[in-house]
């Protein structure tokens, strides 16, 4: 009976893996093809307004031997920025949802949070802390902070309490609630709150640093717009954009798979 058991589950784990690689084949051929038209885009244009994508390829590898220290410090920026906003976005979206006296207290502010531009959050950060590393954190913290406090109130505020009843009729530990009950419902929108702000985070910071540093990946840009490089701005934006889809391809699909294996069986 265990071995019966046991083979559908290896199988369903088999699956999941080359579904895990067909979906980034299929992000490789859908690469493949934006490059593709990219290249005919660039035969009707002059280079300053969009340079061939292997003149981009190749200064952006350049620029990631030459310019380490600048795209490290953009990265360690918004890792800092984007840990901080998405880990108290998520104990106060999980802790509005559960206390509604709470959720009546933030839920406006978070509404007026959203409703101000990011860019407003960068002059008032400026204006604030000055140029430099504590002005564009506190730009991308509070820019996306609101984005996971909703997407942990939805997580509590969509669950199904019939079976918070059925765990307590069956005396379940607290542990055990948390793993069958709270995790299973909470953890999608958790993970797809973190896919978000991490995109979101990363961009705000290089406009962040474009405006507010004199170091970064957004300081460089603002260096290659003076001397009109589109090539050199484009490279940067292929090293951040490829930065983006490798986290999400090795960070978030991952642990969808470990931690939320029944959502690709539904689909």
């Amino acid at each position: 009976m265990i071995i019966e058991e046991n083979i559908p589950i290896s199988l369903k784990q088999i699956h999941r893996l080359s579904n895990y690689f067909i979906e980034g084949c299929i992000g490789l051929g859908i690469i493949c093809v934006f490059l593709g038209l990219w290249e005919l885009g660039s035969y009707f244009t002059e280079s300053l307004i969009l340079p061939h994508p292997i003149e981009v390829l190749i200064r952006s590898q350049a620029l990631l031997f030459d310019e380490q220290e600048e795209i490290l410090t953009t990265i360690n920026r918004s890792f800092i920025a984007i840990l901080s906003a998405f880990s108290v976005g998520a104990l106060c979206g999980i802790l509005a949802g559960s206390f509604k006296t709470f959720a009546k207290i933030l839920k406006p502010l978070m509404d007026i949070f959203l409703g101000i531009p990011p860019i407003v959050w960068i002059v008032l950060a400026l204006f604030w802390f000055g140029m430099g590393h504590m002005s564009v954190i506190f730009s991308v913290f509070i820019a996306i902070f609101p984005l996971s406090f909703a997407h942990a109130m939805l997580g509590v505020l969509t669950l199904n309490w019939q079976l918070y009843e059925v765990c307590i009729v069956y005396r379940l530990s607290y542990f055990k609630r948390l793993k069958y009950f709270y995790a299973p419902h909470i953890l999608p929108h958790l993970l797809a709150s973190l896919s978000i702000v991490s995109a979101t985070g990363i961009k705000i910071m290089i406009m962040a640093e474009l405006l507010g540093s004199a170091n970064g990946v957004g300081a460089k840009i603002a260096d290659a717009r003076s001397f009109l490089d589109t090539t050199e701005v484009l490279a940067y934006v292929v090293i951040m954009v490829g930065f983006i889809l490798l986290f999400e391809f090795f960070i978030i699909k991952p642990m969808r798979l470990i931690f939320l294996p029944w959502i690709k069986e539904n689909n």
